[in-house]
């Protein structure tokens, strides 16, 4: 293999191919980046076994056609080169590399590219549906932070996708607060469809949209494997395969106090309030009375923070505990000028609505003393 590419062209694509690489792998091959010159196009595959991305990369001259794998350390190389550069990549028989750019020639092994384990799909299709990027991002930015970071519980470290005719349902949790957003696409599926779709998956997928590009992406689905289509660039990743929980029966449906609030100011007020807060939980104390929200946190080591918002407020006075975290995890996901916080009791589910995203529910339990 032999190609000569501009720095900017092949670092970008590069630089997406990084995300997928396994991070503190015993097997040598996926800290590499299959590299497959074809064409006009340069394919670059990484994958950790669980997600897989390949890039089409538009190169200036593909001398000679072929594939290898390339350790990582080439991103960092070829960050370090002037602007605008010319670089020239070759590969041996024996998979050794060299790499060269004005007066500079760097050598490096690779790894035979027929040893790469890229994820097949090699089971039949489902289904397909067409979803704009912007919608896609939208759903996902706006839930994803509510899933489980950990692996304790498997099938809540993701998000669960449902797909039922041209309605979708995307929810992410972990049992302490609960993200649900509604939507609707224009390509219908027959049937039903669900998956739980892993946390990485969805920071990886969610980091290569475009927030503003209202094109369709693929979504291909197979019994245990998933797949995004995009113009330049293919996803693949593995599902969860476990049940999810009846997240339908935790949304409230009706309250007995709203409290209407500007975000800015409830943000500040809780960023503030929480410095305070040695606790892990940071745990916060709400209190709604007469159009007025009161803020308070009181430790015995730290001391204790008190603030008074000015809100718009229907209820009987009530006092509340939250995570500060999960509050201020969703404010941070939302730009709406106005906060709308719905309460049963303090010993019940609250409700977070954004202004102007009725498709958006957020559901906090209060922290109980």
């Amino acid at each position: 293999m032999k190609i000569k590419t501009n720095k900017e062209e092949i670092l970008n694509s590069l630089q997406v191919a990084q995300y997928f690489i396994a991070s503190g792998s015993t097997l040598p091959l996926l800290s590499n980046i299959l590299f497959e010159a074809d064409g006009d196009y340069l394919n670059l595959t990484a994958t950790d076994m669980d997600i897989s991305a390949k890039i089409k990369c538009k190169v200036e001259n593909i001398k000679e056609e072929g594939k290898t794998t390339i350790p990582r350390k080439i991103i960092t190389l070829i960050k370090e080169f002037e602007d605008g550069a010319d670089i020239t990549i070759e590969s041996d028989k024996n998979d050794n590399i060299s790499l060269k750019c004005k007066k500079a020639a760097y050598k490096m092994p690779g790894l035979p590219a027929e040893d790469f384990p890229a994820l097949q799909l090699d089971e039949k299709k489902l289904e397909s549906v067409n979803i704009s990027q912007a919608l896609l991002k939208e759903i996902l930015d706006n839930i994803q932070y509510a899933a489980l970071k950990d692996t304790s519980k498997r099938n809540l470290n993701g998000v669960f996708i449902k797909f039922e005719g041209n309605k979708i349902e995307a929810v992410a949790t972990d049992a302490h607060r609960l993200a649900y957003y509604k939507a609707e696409t224009k390509s219908p599926v027959k049937g039903k469809l669900d998956y739980i779709i892993p946390l990485k998956t969805i920071n990886e997928v969610s980091r290569v949209l475009n927030p503003s590009d209202e094109t369709e992406i693929t979504l291909n689905f197979y019994e245990k494997v998933i797949e995004f289509i995009f113009p330049n660039m293919e996803i693949v990743s593995r599902v969860i395969d476990e049940n999810y929980p009846n997240y339908s029966q935790v949304i409230p449906k009706d309250f007995n106090m709203k409290a209407l609030i500007k975000k800015e100011e409830l943000a500040s007020s809780i960023r503030r309030a929480a410095v305070i807060s040695s606790d892990k939980s940071k745990i916060v104390l709400f209190k709604f009375e007469n159009n007025k929200l009161y803020i308070n946190v009181s430790t015995a080591d730290e001391g204790e923070a008190f603030e008074e918002i000015d809100i718009t407020y229907d209820g009987e006075p009530i006092e509340v505990s939250y995570n500060a975290v999960y509050i201020m995890d969703f404010l941070k996901a939302n730009e709406s000028e106005n906060i709308e916080i719905k309460l049963i009791s303090s010993m019940n589910p609250g409700v977070m609505k954004a202004e102007g995203k009725e498709n958006l529910t957020y559901v906090i339990m209060p922290i109980r003393k």
